[in-house]
């Protein structure tokens, strides 16, 4: 982001002091921050950008990447049929029920939490880097808590900082109105596509105050809706957040409430057969929108557009071609997405495809979330390992006063590692490893999605054909983007 950007001389600047003295502050700023995301608060959306460019040969970690894909989708080919199923279904735990008042009690600290963000966005620091609101939403919960939600299952359900105060206030009340059948999730796709142009293109997002008053005037508005409407309703199909989030925890390994299970990863959003187009749709958006979101920060981006990356001129100069980028990554990306596996049911189906397609499109769009989740990590890893430091030295002095709290509030911004060849390895093979894996699992899921839509070995081949090339290619794609040089 440009915010950030203002600030990357000043980071340097400040890298100082042994290695084993700025990984202990790392550390030790990174344990208190994952304690901080525990806590309840409201999730927003944005990223800080890509930290460093790959040093490694690009031709061969993408070649390599792309190879790995290609064996997992022929060796899914040669194994049985119903083998993959098999991989998927899940063990039983045993049952650990939480009662309702937790959740309930949980969602109102979450409440006040938000509140006193928004207060600091108000009444913090001016400077985003020193202010607890941006970093929180943009650093803690955006990066860290989609991955935590991805991993341990659904967290959301306990942070959700309207549901509390709901059934205090109104869980009793019959919903004054119903929303249109025929509207299924499409306000939280547009929504969601708001939200990323909010982040993508808007002046300035990081702002304190800026960010205060729109946070606080999506509150307002969602807990309006859910009076209005009914919480169920409102949160499954037009809370942007509760929509994604829950999306997330479907690729859990961990199932926890009434029936607990363990499993492989993804297997929650294969047990129930995906059926809402619109659902199908917002995957797409998510991978689209955060493909958008590394692509155009690349110098070939800022070509396109007639940007000197070495002269960028600030955000004023490009929201419309951000906005338009936005929009049309996501429309090529579902039309590609539509086209891929309308070759693979015309493969499997021949003149029968046009019934099936619908069905077919809806239901691999599951596949396309470990995706969504492995490039969010790729992309986010190396200016999460900055933007930590600043949430710990927040943490250490809230107000700008000068407070030590946790022995953090002096604490030294370093990019040290970033210049360190064995850190740097170590970053890269994480990005790339978590792109592949992610790819290697979205070939999984679209196969147990295949089985249920054809019948026959051959059939299920045909059926995701067209599927595993858009993967491959797509997995080329994402490699090539953590190796481009960033000019925003």
């Amino acid at each position: 982001m440009g915010v950030r950007n203002r600030h990357v001389d000043r980071i340097r600047e400040m890298a100082s002091g042994s290695c084993r003295a700025r990984w202990a502050f790392v550390i030790r700023s990174f344990a208190i921050a994952l304690v901080a995301v525990m806590l309840p608060g409201l999730a927003w959306a944005h990223a800080a950008e890509q930290g460093f460019v790959l040093l490694m040969p690009t031709d061969i970690y993408i070649a390599a990447g792309a190879a790995t894909v290609a064996a997992s989708i022929a060796l899914v080919g040669l194994v049985p049929v119903q083998t993959v199923v098999r991989v998927f279904r899940p063990f039983p735990l045993r049952a650990m029920q939480c009662p309702e008042q937790a959740a309930t009690v949980v969602s109102l600290l979450s409440t006040l939490l938000f509140l006193a963000l928004i207060w600091l966005g108000f009444n913090g620091p001016n400077d985003p880097l020193a202010n607890l609101l941006p970093l929180t939403i943009w650093t803690l919960l955006w990066v860290v808590f989609v991955v935590l939600q991805a991993v341990f299952g659904d967290l959301w359900r306990w942070l959700n900082p309207w549901t509390g105060l709901y059934r205090v206030v109104s869980a009793s009340r019959t919903p004054l109105f119903q929303l249109p059948q025929a509207a299924r999730s499409w306000f939280a796709v547009v929504l969601l596509i708001l939200l990323n142009l909010f982040a993508l293109a808007d002046l300035a997002p990081d702002d304190p105050e800026r960010l205060a008053v729109v946070a606080l005037a999506y509150w307002v508005i969602t807990f309006l809706g859910m009076l209005l409407f009914g919480a169920q309703d409102w949160l499954a199909r037009v809370e942007v957040f509760s929509v994604f989030f829950r999306l997330m925890a479907r690729l859990s390994p961990f199932r926890f409430g009434a029936r607990p299970a363990i499993g492989w990863p993804g297997w929650q959003a294969l047990e129930r057969p995906q059926t809402d187009p619109s659902r199908a749709v917002f995957c797409l958006v998510l991978l689209g929108s955060g493909s958008f979101d590394g692509l155009h920060e690349t110098f070939w981006w800022l070509a396109q557009i007639g940007i000197n990356p070495l002269e960028f001129p600030g955000r004023s100069a490009v929201i419309w071609p951000s906005t338009l980028g936005l929009l049309a990554g996501n429309i090529v990306l579902v039309a590609i997405f539509a086209l891929a596996v309308a070759a693979g049911v015309a493969l499997a189906y021949g003149q029968e495809q046009r019934e099936r397609l619908g069905p077919a499109f809806t239901a691999f769009s599951v596949s396309i979330l470990p995706i969504a989740l492995g490039y969010h990590v790729a992309h986010y890893l190396p200016s999460f390992l900055v933007q930590i430091q600043y949430v710990g030295a927040a943490l250490g002095d809230p107000f700008g006063r000068g407070w030590h709290l946790f022995g953090l509030g002096h604490g030294h911004v370093t990019t040290g590692f970033l210049n360190n060849a064995a850190t740097v390895r170590v970053l890269w093979l994480t990005q790339a490893g978590a792109v592949v894996a992610s790819h290697v699992i979205s070939v999984l899921m679209a196969h147990h999605v295949a089985v249920h839509l054809a019948q026959g070995r051959s059939a299920v081949l045909r059926c995701q054909a067209g599927l595993a090339v858009l993967m491959i290619v797509y997995t080329i794609f994402g490699l090539w983007l953590l190796a481009s040089p960033r000019g925003v």
